[in-house]
């Protein structure tokens, strides 16, 4: 074997490049290895005694310990020139062992404790949910704790409530949205005094504190209103227009009379010593909801002329026309129109309604029956016993 040189002969004799080449990669691995050893894992194992050697030639103390450190190194010394001399003396002196850290103290049970503690809690906060309700949920359950604590009170309560009405009040109650002044469509002088006497309790009011739904309900709930509409206008201004119900019939109810339109509304209530208006009268139960039907009745019998005083509904199934002289025709229960032509036709024939007749009783079309007052009855009577006896 070749002598092998320690670091007080390097520069005595020159040696090979080879050799130059071999020591450089030796030196290289014995550097790693110290570093290696520094870590914390191999604190139980022996530091090794690292000694730069200059080796004339590959010998098998020098090669790595494995085949793949040689490969390395051969691939190295194929590819990279020969280190020179500056470069040697720096490799040799990092090449000296490193100071051995010093052993680390031994971790007591309550440094455990906290360092299981604090891992569990990084854990906590990572996790998506409980990082959600940290950051979020307490605090929203902070705030919210605070103002039920707050509310609890009466006292603050009624405070809240005054403060929140004083500010809304200086918003909406500013001149520029008060309403002061109405203008109402043309209608009845009676249903005009009523209009402005219910508004007069709500004016001047600021827009934002009228409710116009429900003051268009109760207008429209008047007798002689069918429809009403109400809206703001400029310069504090509220117009009202008012559909009235036109009435076409009187209905005496047994108690009272009614002014009704044609859908049997009631449009006013007449008071006991008011004149009558001149319009078709209605009586009985039930008539105030056939009114379209007593009215055609009443077209039919035009022919009878002064006659005619009204209708009468009997049972709430039926009618009886009345005339003057207390003359009443009794209509069936269908077929009314029909059978008050057979009785006009008859009248104009023979004049019989001109004659002594109480009632004409049609409620059977097949079997009409005629009423005659007594006086009538023994001049029929009287009438009949001269014809006897003439015969005779």
């Amino acid at each position: 074997m070749r002598p092998v040189r320690d670091d007080t002969d390097f520069g005595s004799a020159p040696v090979s490049a080879q050799a130059n080449e071999q020591s450089f990669w030796d030196h290289l691995g014995a550097t790693r290895a110290e570093e290696y050893a520094s870590e914390d894992i191999l604190d139980l194992c022996p530091e090794p005694v690292v000694q730069p050697v200059i080796s004339a030639g590959p010998t098998p103390d020098s090669r790595p310990d494995s085949a793949s450190q040689g490969d390395f190194a051969e691939i190295a010394r194929a590819t990279s020139p020969a280190p020179s001399e500056a470069a040697r003396e720096a490799w040799m002196a990092r090449a000296q062992p490193m100071p051995r850290p010093a052993p680390r103290k031994p971790v007591s049970a309550a440094q455990s404790r906290r360092a299981r503690l604090s891992y569990r809690l990084q854990r906590i906060w990572l996790t998506p949910f409980y990082r959600a309700a940290l950051t979020r949920g307490l605090p929203l359950a902070l705030v919210l704790g605070v103002c039920a604590l707050l509310l609890a009170n009466a006292q603050n309560r009624a405070q809240l409530v005054a403060w929140g009405q004083a500010a809304y009040s200086a918003v909406v109650d500013r001149p520029e949205f008060m309403v002061s002044d109405v203008t109402i469509s043309p209608v009845a002088p009676e249903l005009d005094r009523s209009i402005r006497a219910r508004l007069a309790e709500e004016l001047p009011s600021s827009s934002f504190r009228l409710d116009l739904p429900a003051l268009r309900a109760e207008i429209e709930s008047y007798d002689s209103v069918e429809e009403a509409a109400l809206r703001l206008g400029a310069d504090g201004k509220m117009f009202v227009t008012v559909r009235e119900r036109a009435p076409v019939a009187l209905w005496h109810s047994g108690r009272e009379m009614q002014l009704l339109d044609i859908e049997g509304h009631r449009v006013a209530l007449l008071a006991p010593d008011a004149p009558l208006p001149d319009l078709p009268l209605l009586a009985g139960v039930g008539a105030q909801t056939h009114v379209r039907e007593a009215l055609a009745l009443l077209d039919a019998a035009l022919p009878l002329g002064d006659r005619l005083r009204g209708l009468v509904r009997v049972g709430a199934r039926r009618w009886d026309v009345v005339l003057d002289r207390d003359q009443r025709i009794r209509l069936p229960e269908e077929g009314a129109m029909q059978a008050l032509e057979r009785v006009l036709a008859l009248n104009q024939a023979q004049d019989l309604l001109a004659r002594d007749v109480l009632s004409v009783d049609l409620r059977n079309p097949y079997r009409p029956v005629l009423n005659v007052s007594p006086g009538a009855l023994e001049t029929l009577r009287a009438i009949r016993g001269n014809q006897s006896e003439a015969l005779q």
